[in-house]
């Protein structure tokens, strides 16, 4: 490298260390094409075979698994391969030699070199705490937006405080456990609080075995994701355990086939879900049964820190125990989106809509298709699976 291109990047990443004032407009964010369902093996480190033929084998088996996303270090040979299989590279620039703040030169070179590829998912370039490192990782952000303007950067974090201090970043995520730690509506919130005013989505790192694996533990995987798409959740990826495939074999275990069932349930939707924009509004019913299946004791509650639906509202929900939000799409219709409040049971939603509407979809996800519904005396009605979703597409 001559003496004036080393001073011209020495120059750039000095600027590019400098916090601006303001997070970019919605307009400029950068938004993945695609619904992540983001396989991985852990970060910091090149954990996925090598060989290009094994990591063929891999891209193979969490395809059928339903995954269209691998976290990984970036290798030439690695992205033909899931440029072959339309498996997006989510690129790890936490591994050593192509660490974004540690070794920004290699890391520039990388995202220069794959910019236009459409193989490409986005960055990862942080998965830990925030707390004071905000400045730090808007850095990283703004860094990597001059290296590669077309995918998204993404910042993830155990806890959720410090996040919405990082500036620029196009998609982000937090830890999640809820079923063993508590705080699901809590994190919830505070993630859709960071994603709303910014139009972009958000992430989830998961727990992937909150039940008994085999029998309840896809239930309980699914309800996490499926409640957190209410909130604007747009991809996620599970903590990794030495289980779920056989690096030898690459056939799933008890645990993989749990997960393939869980992504299968969001795949269809999850094209839908990118054209949405991240929901102005989530509501929930009073419920009776909590996630776990158990009684509520005395009346039908709304759980804390959810709000519930609008007496006055254009919608009410005249049965079902639902999580709603409000979103548009690309043709400014709304759609409200609705999640199952017990993950074992499916409900039997009806709609009533007070000043009546011109139309009523909804998606199918088994025909990846909108439909009418036939509306009667102002309601439409339909069935939301155990741990799915359903979105309703209405012209008002």
């Amino acid at each position: 490298m001559n003496t004036a291109r080393q001073l011209f990047l020495a120059c750039l990443l000095v600027f590019s260390t400098v916090v601006k004032g303001a997070d970019l407009p919605i307009a400029e964010r950068i938004k993945p094409d695609r619904f992540g369902i983001i396989f991985n093996k852990g970060y910091a480190g090149d954990n996925l075979p090598s060989d290009p033929a094994e990591f063929e084998k891999l891209i193979v088996a969490i395809k059928k698994a339903n995954f269209n996303v691998v976290l990984c270090k970036y290798d030439a040979k690695r992205l033909e391969i899931c440029t072959k299989h339309d498996v997006q590279m989510f690129v790890d620039l936490l591994v050593e030699d192509q660490h974004v703040f540690k070794n920004p030169a290699k890391a520039q070179e990388v995202c220069e070199s794959i910019k236009d590829s459409k193989a490409v998912y986005g960055y990862h370039l942080w998965s830990d705490n925030i707390g004071k490192t905000y400045t730090g990782r808007t850095r990283d952000v703004q860094n990597v937006h001059q290296w590669d303007p077309h995918h998204a950067a993404y910042i993830g974090s155990y806890k959720m405080g410090g996040v919405a201090a990082v500036q620029d970043m196009d998609l982000f995520g937090y830890y999640d456990f809820h079923f063993k730690r508590g705080g699901h509506w809590g994190h919830l919130n505070q993630a859709w609080a960071v994603a709303k005013p910014r139009g972009i989505g958000f992430l989830r790192y998961d727990d992937a075995s909150p039940g008994l694996v085999g029998k309840g533990n896809s239930y309980r995987v699914g309800y996490s994701i499926a409640t957190s798409i209410v909130f604007g959740l747009r991809g996620y990826m599970f903590h990794y355990v030495r289980r779920q495939i056989d690096f030898k074999t690459f056939e799933l275990d008890d645990l993989g086939k749990d997960l393939a069932r869980v992504n299968e349930r969001f795949t269809a939707v999850g094209p839908e879900l990118v054209k949405i924009e991240i929901p102005s509004a989530v509501y929930s019913t009073p419920i009776t049964k909590t996630e776990r299946n158990d009684p509520i004791t005395g009346d039908p509650i709304v759980p804390g820190g959810l709000t519930p639906v609008p007496v006055d509202g254009w919608f009410k929900i005249q049965s079902g125990e639902v999580l709603v939000s409000e979103s548009l799409d690309g043709s400014g219709r709304s759609v409200l989106i609705f999640a199952c409040h017990n993950p074992y049971e499916n409900q039997k939603v009806v709609v009533a809509f007070s000043n009546g509407i011109k139309s009523a979809e909804i998606f199918d996800r088994a025909r990846k298709e909108w439909r009418p519904l036939t509306m009667e005396k102002g309601t439409v009605n339909f069935t939301i699976e155990d741990f799915g979703v359903e979105l309703l597409r209405v012209q008002r």
